[in-house]
């Protein structure tokens, strides 16, 4: 049974309701031919998510699984990953 920390952003995204199966299944596509691009930030280029949108959403993936998502710190700054960890510390109190 797989770690619910294994959990991928983009599975995670779509349990959540926050994209579709379909928008996920077009993001991997679009993965398979830029592996080096990230689902979130292929998401964001699709305009299925702002970049906002993103960064809720990584908020509430990082305080349900605990996990940090690798690479994020490619695709937001590093006030924003600050931010986010600095939320999750105080919501832990």
């Amino acid at each position: 049974m797989k770690n619910i920390h294994d959990k991928k952003v983009g599975v995670f995204l779509v349990d959540n309701g926050i994209i579709s199966e379909e928008q996920l299944q077009e993001a991997l596509e679009l993965q398979r031919d830029n592996p080096g691009r990230l689902i979130g930030e292929i998401l964001v280029t699709m305009g299925v998510l702002t970049k906002e949108e993103l960064v809720m959403a990584l908020e509430m993936y990082m305080m349900t699984t605990e996990a940090m998502p690798e690479h994020v710190d490619e695709w937001l700054d590093q006030d924003e990953i600050d931010l986010l960890i600095e939320k999750i510390k105080n919501e832990g109190k």
